[in-house]
């Protein structure tokens, strides 16, 4: 794989968005239980570092097969949902709005997003790694390990290794009765947020390394250490990335 762990979007005018070396998420606010489905990437962070402190994570994992199929079965309640296009225009539209609201060229997003389908292009890049769309642990899943990649500046990583981890994201949420209470529309709301928000952080670093702009790769990594520590209670610099998922550093 090169560089970042999504090359995927820098022909989309993705480089109209701005602010992403600051630690905010774009989190689309149209819907009032929204804030739920989102305070589950919290409980994510926190079992996922619980674990981390006392040595656990592989044994979340080690039992799940590797791909996305399989690894269903590591939680009673299925992370797929069905998507509706009326959800997604409402996302895109959040989306752009969000842009604009942090410097952006909202306009040319929207642009951007109408000429072509970013959550399309986003689910070709990942399934060589294993995850698809219309699921939020592949979702979840590929979020993470990209901001795991840029906090800690690496620049491959192996399909094993985000299997691991989604099948350590599976397990918690399938596990939690939070979870298991969304409908289709808000586990569709959750996953396409973290998929905007992976293409423009992902963007905005593929951007920084292509113009060896060291000082903005600086930033965008203290961002992302941020972004997990303020809303996650998770510092991504304390984890190391293995074929058992997300494990404590040494």
């Amino acid at each position: 794989m090169k560089n970042q762990f999504a090359s995927v979007v820098l022909t989309l005018a993705m480089s109209a968005v701005c602010g992403m070396a600051s630690a905010q998420d774009f989190v689309p606010t149209y819907t009032p239980d929204f804030q739920t489905s989102m305070a589950l990437n919290t409980v994510v962070g926190n079992q996922l570092e619980r674990d981390s402190r006392r040595g656990l994570a592989s044994s979340s994992s080690s039992s799940s097969a590797s791909s996305p199929a399989a690894s269903g079965a590591a939680g009673a309640v299925s992370t797929s949902y069905r998507a509706s296009p009326a959800v997604t225009s409402r996302v895109k539209s959040q989306f752009a709005a969000f842009v604009g609201s942090t410097g952006g060229h909202q306009a040319g997003i929207a642009a951007a997003m109408d000429r072509e389908d970013f959550f399309a292009r986003w689910g070709r890049h990942v399934s060589q790694y294993g995850l698809r769309r219309g699921s939020v642990a592949d979702a979840m899943t590929a979020y993470w390990v990209l901001n795991w990649q840029i906090a800690n500046d690496v620049r491959e990583v192996d399909r094993s290794q985000v299997s691991a981890v989604r099948s350590q994201v599976q397990s918690i949420l399938g596990g939690n009765p939070g979870f298991s209470s969304l409908d289709d529309a808000q586990k569709q709301e959750m996953a396409e947020a973290m998929i905007l928000n992976f293409i423009a952080q992902s963007v905005a670093y593929e951007d920084a390394m292509a113009a060896n702009d060291a000082g903005m790769q600086r930033r965008l990594q203290n961002a992302a250490v941020a972004r997990f520590n303020n809303e996650m209670g998770v510092n991504l610099r304390s984890i190391r990335l293995t074929n058992t998922g997300f494990t404590p550093s040494a």
